[in-house]
Formats: C-alpha cells, sequence, structure tokens
C-alpha cells in the first residue's frame, strides 16, 4: 500500500481524546493508544497508531508515549488586556469586602481603568504577550480577550488594537470582545454613559473592525437588563455578535437578556432562574461557567453546573483572567469545576475544548480532531483523561500545537 504524505504525525499517545464520537466515556471519542495526521493545518486523521503508520508518512513525528492527546483548550472568556494589579484589593476581599463594596468606593475595575488608561500601547502589548504565553504554555490554542478598561471611547480604542495587535504576532487564536459597557465611570451617570457607549464607542468599534463580539456587564449597581438590552440590540445591528456577563451577584435578568436576544453566549449565571437556563435549551445560548471568579471572590456561591448539564446544556468553562481573578490556566479551572461544581472528567474536557468554542461560535472549527478542522491540539503527561479535573495541572503539558505547527515542547513556547 502507498502510504500518503502528511506534514505532521503525533504518535503513540496512552489515550487520544477526539470529542468526535458519542459511541464511549460520555461522547469523549477516546482511542487507545492513538494519534493524529496533520497536513497543511488541518487534521487529515485521528485514528490508531497502527492504522496511522500503515496509512502515512510525514515529514514530523512527535512521539507522545505515556501521554494523552486532546483538542488545544479554548478559553471563552477573559480580561488579558490591562495595566496594574489588584493585590491589595484581594487582602480587603479575605478580610471580608466584598466586591461590589470595593467598586463603589471607587476600587476594583475603576482602579484598573486608570492603571490602563496611564499605560502605553507598548507596555499594555507587552503584559498581553506576557499572559498569552502563559496561556499557550497551559494548553489553551484559543483565548477571547475583552476590552473594558478603558470606559470612554480612545482607551477602549487603544486596548483593542492591543488585542489585534496580539493577533497578529502571537500564535494563539484571539477572539477580541468589545466591553465598554463594564462600569460606569466615576462622575458619570449611567444613562449618559450607556448613550456614549451607544452613540459614539459602539460605532467607532465597528467601523474600525475591532471586535467580534460586544459583552455587558448586567448587574445591580452596574448596568441594569434594560440598559444592557440597548447597548446588545445596537451592537447586534452593527454586526457584531452578543455576550453577557449575566447574574453573577444577583438575579438581574441577564440571562433572561441573553435568551431575548440570542446571545452566543451568557457568563457566570450564578444566581439565573432555573426557567431562565432551561430556556437556552431553546434559544442556543451556551452558558460559560467561571468557577475561578467565584473561588477568587471568596463567595462560596456557585453556578448550578448539575442543573444545566442535566437540561443537557453544553456547559463551557473559562478562567475569567482578571486582576481580580489571577489565573490563566484552564487545567487549574478544571480542578475547581471537579471540587466547586461536582463536574466529572468527560464533562469538564468537553467543557474546555467543544463547548467552549461553541461559546465563541467557533464549534466547525476547533474544538474536536474532526476532519478538515484546525489542527490545534496539546499533549499532557498523564496516563488517562480522567487526570483532568483530578490534578491541579502543574506541568502536565508538554506539547501545543496550532494550525499543525508546533509552539510549544517540554511545556515551554517555543520562540
Amino acid at each position: 500500500m502507498v502510504k500518503k504524505r502528511v506534514d505532521v504525525l503525533v504518535l503513540n499517545s496512552n489515550e487520544t481524546i477526539t470529542l468526535d464520537s458519542l459511541d464511549n466515556e460520555n461522547g469523549l471519542g477516546i482511542i487507545d493508544h492513538g494519534g493524529v495526521a496533520i497536513k497543511q493545518g488541518r487534521i487529515v486523521l485521528a485514528a490508531s497508531t497502527d492504522l496511522l503508520e500503515r496509512k502515512f508518512r510525514a515529514g514530523r513525528t512527535i512521539d507522545v508515549e505515556n501521554e494523552i492527546i486532546l483538542p488545544g483548550f479554548v478559553d471563552p472568556h477573559t480580561h488579558l488586556v490591562f495595566a496594574g494589579a489588584r493585590e491589595a484589593e484581594f487582602q480587603l476581599r479575605i478580610a471580608g469586602a466584598s466586591y461590589m463594596e470595593i467598586l463603589r468606593k471607587g476600587g476594583g475595575i475603576i482602579e484598573t481603568v486608570n492603571r490602563t488608561r496611564q499605560a502605553s500601547p507598548e507596555s499594555l502589548f507587552q503584559f498581553g504577550k506576557q499572559r498569552l504565553d502563559t496561556c499557550l504554555e497551559s494548553g489553551s490554542t484559543t483565548v477571547e480577550i475583552k476590552s473594558g478598561y478603558g470606559l470612554r471611547e480612545d482607551d477602549e480604542l487603544k486596548i483593542l488594537r492591543t488585542v489585534q495587535r496580539l493577533r497578529k504576532y502571537h500564535p494563539c487564536n484571539i477572539v477580541p470582545t468589545f466591553m465598554g459597557a463594564h462600569a460606569v465611570p466615576p462622575g458619570e451617570t449611567s444613562s449618559k454613559y450607556v448613550q456614549s457607549v451607544i452613540d459614539e464607542m459602539l460605532p467607532g468599534v465597528a467601523q474600525a473592525g475591532l471586535a467580534e463580539f460586544c459583552d455587558v456587564f448586567c448587574e445591580q449597581g452596574v448596568f441594569d437588563s434594560i440598559e444592557s438590552e440597548m447597548i446588545l440590540r445596537k451592537a447586534a445591528r452593527l454586526g457584531l455578535r452578543l455576550k453577557i456577563h449575566a447574574d453573577q451577584f444577583t438575579d438581574c435578568g441577564g440571562a433572561e437578556v441573553s435568551n431575548k436576544l440570542r446571545a452566543t453566549s451568557a457568563d457566570h449565571l450564578v444566581h439565573s432562574s432555573a426557567e431562565q437556563l432551561g430556556h437556552m435549551t431553546k434559544t442556543g445560548v451556551t452558558p460559560v461557567l467561571l468557577p475561578s471568579s467565584s473561588h477568587s471572590l471568596m463567595t462560596k456561591e456557585n453556578a448550578d453546573a448539575q442543573g444545566m448539564l442535566g437540561m443537557g446544556l453544553p456547559v463551557a468553562l473559562g478562567t475569567d483572567f482578571s486582576p481580580s481573578n489571577w489565573m490563566l490556566g484552564q487545567l487549574t479551572v478544571a480542578a475547581l469545576a471537579s471540587r466547586d461544581l461536582r463536574m466529572n472528567a468527560s464533562e469538564i474536557i468537553r467543557g474546555i475544548t467543544i463547548n467552549a468554542a461553541r461559546a465563541l461560535g467557533l464549534e466547525k472549527r476547533i474544538g474536536s480532531l474532526h476532519r478538515g478542522k484546525q489542527a490545534d491540539l496539546v499533549t499532557l503527561r498523564a496516563p488517562s483523561h480522567r487526570w483532568i479535573g483530578y490534578t491541579y495541572g502543574e506541568r502536565m503539558v508538554d506539547n501545543v500545537l496550532i494550525g499543525g505547527e508546533q509552539v510549544v515542547r517540554d511545556g515551554r513556547r517555543i520562540s
């Protein structure tokens, strides 16, 4: 038999998790002693190593004996571009201060806004690059990045232009989101600021082509459901897809807005009603849960992951990386999801791959090792997929490939 030529063969895994089958381990599509064939940046075939070696010859072979192969992790919710940190605020939270109390006193988001406004575009780029390198070395191949620490047009555009520059020069797939409605700037009323977002910021962002999504922080003391809906409707008219920070601290109608507008995702959902969550099965909204956020805020309140899974919702997981929640690795999120949300390994794997891709509208391109999809994959030093959630992820990542190009080896970015 004449062997077909491919660019890369990744072989000899303990397990290859394709997420391309419904016939075993809750749809993980596990191939024992498997591997992946890649050509021109696309998946040609995920199959047993024996079959791949019989069918293909490759310019390069990566041996991953004693490891597992998975689709590259997708992080559908980060606030990655900002200046400064809020370690002092964290000490206040340890002492009992709440997130919203700190925000009302001019801290929290507003503190980061002040620092980000003062930061140069170059410094923001360097901060973002360092953080993205950590994401990459933690197995994430696609990362969503929100603006929201400018809160005025020039500074929101500065953040989004930084995201575009990262998109150009960093190997990670980056999805940019405009979130000018992250907080109300000091000295402004929410109604006046909402009009500024609608009349000035959104048209400028859309005209410049700087974002794919628009997001809003729908919460008491920030933007109510009426204001959030107004902003998102304008964003949709301008061609942006929709996300919403929904019901993180109270049931403020965020999930209802997401259903009404058929948003791509609704994120947090800690206090959303079962009725609105159930409605998502009909509207197609993907729930994005962020257990690291609750963990960092020390609220002991988490979204009802088991209820959502029981409804058949495609639960996605994200880091919610921000200055109030300094976590960049989806494997660490997996550990929290297992302990705090009682999600099993199969549910978590889907949550950081195919379901997270769905939360960005990218499930047809990434998120599984399906033939023809972009060849984004990660190999982990683990005997089986059940180690995901069992460990906290330290030194588990060995190799990362994006579009068939190896960008991480032995857990370190290849420069």
